[in-house]
């Protein structure tokens, strides 16, 4: 017997469905079709999953241990083990990040031969070449966390992107604040600073980039200003910057540790920047649902953070490049996991969550404020 199903999604959700309707039929081959009806790949003989050919798979990040997000990998590659105990998957990164370093760690990575690479595309042009290479040699790529955010045309020719829509992430969070401060909660934005720790990497431009436009919107202006990973020298220069601007009065911070960073120089001149005070005079807004950012949201530091769903990040490419390599599914379109909005209305849920993950402790000791 063969059948047809639409929007089906995979080989094994097909094969399930169809066994659950028809459970005394003997099925044959099965034909997917997505939701505008065209054939995701060839009929295909029913196999086994434990009888798969073992593939390996490799996930090169630019997050490494010290990286308090990177937990959420490694409980998705636990998941998926568990889910897909005939598949290897790797977590490979560094916790000396720079543009040189990462590419190397992905040429090491190809030289292993893995049947999938899981890449973030933090520099699009940096990470050209070597991607190139590997998907000419028959390497399935996926990238996560952060896409190529170059024209179409440019673009690495990628299987897919799994992870947050990083302008929508500046967007919202700029429409957040307005629609706060317009509200009358908070003090309306005269001028807004965006500071970047990595003018390179192209999803903290894009929040940027989402952040301008969203107070464009409503005539107000906003200033992108590269700081660096490093915090002393990231304080000297947002400092800098503030004594020579007294309009500034919100600070977009695009990385989770330059919520604290910009908290401490606003205090040591005298900006007032924690929400409850009375003298409340710079807002700051942050990213990321990890300790840092959540319990500045708790606490009154941050106006707001986002969720980007980094467990969905790590197990969804994983689940794809499996696919795509035992049954040639490919995906339709980019697979959006963010943003969601975090403030004061949602924040103990999150806390609860990511507690629930790390542990209270853990937790407890990762929050810098």
């Amino acid at each position: 017997m063969q059948t047809s199903f639409v929007n089906a999604g995979s080989y094994h959700h097909a094969r399930e469905t169809f066994e659950g309707m028809y459970p005394t039929a003997s099925l044959g081959s099965i034909i997917c079709q997505g939701p505008s009806r065209e054939l995701n790949y060839l009929p295909i003989q029913s196999v086994s999953e434990f009888t798969l050919t073992r593939s390996k798979y490799l996930f090169v990040s630019h997050m490494g241990s010290h990286d308090s997000n990177s937990i959420w990998f490694d409980l998705a590659l636990k998941a998926f083990h568990e889910r897909y105990p005939n598949v290897e998957a790797e977590y490979l990164s560094t916790n000396e990040y720079s543009t040189q370093k990462y590419v190397q760690l992905i040429e090491q990575a190809i030289s292993t031969k893995p049947d999938g690479l899981v890449v973030t595309i933090t520099n699009a042009a940096a990470l050209d070449r070597v991607l190139r290479q590997a998907i000419s040699q028959g390497i399935p790529v996926i990238a996560f966390n952060t896409p190529d955010l170059r024209d179409p045309a440019a673009r690495i020719p990628y299987l897919t992107y799994v992870g947050t829509d990083y302008y929508l992430d500046g967007k919202k969070a700029g429409e957040h604040a307005l629609a706060h401060a317009k509200a009358g909660e908070i003090p309306m934005p005269k001028q807004v600073l965006c500071v970047n720790a990595d003018a390179t990497h192209g999803g903290l431009v894009a929040r940027c980039e989402g952040m301008t436009n969203a107070m464009k919107a409503s005539g107000i202006t906003t200033i992108t200003v590269a700081t660096d990973w490093d915090p002393t020298r990231a304080a000297n220069i947002l400092s800098t910057y503030l004594a020579r601007n007294p309009d500034v009065n919100y600070i977009y911070a695009v990385t989770s540790y330059l919520g604290p960073t910009a908290r401490n120089v606003c205090k040591k001149m005298g900006l007032h920047p924690d929400l409850g005070d009375k003298g409340h005079n710079v807002t700051i807004i942050g990213v990321d649902d990890n300790p840092v950012s959540l319990s500045g949201v708790k606490a009154g530091y941050l106006l707001s953070t986002v969720s980007q769903e980094f467990w969905l990040q790590g197990y969804v490419p994983l689940q794809w490049l499996n696919w795509y390599r035992e049954y040639g599914y490919t995906p339709e379109s980019d697979i959006l996991t963010g943003p969601v909005m975090i403030d004061k209305t949602n924040v103990d849920h999150w806390i609860t969550l990511v507690q629930g993950v790390i542990g209270a402790d853990n937790f407890q000791k990762q929050i810098p404020w």
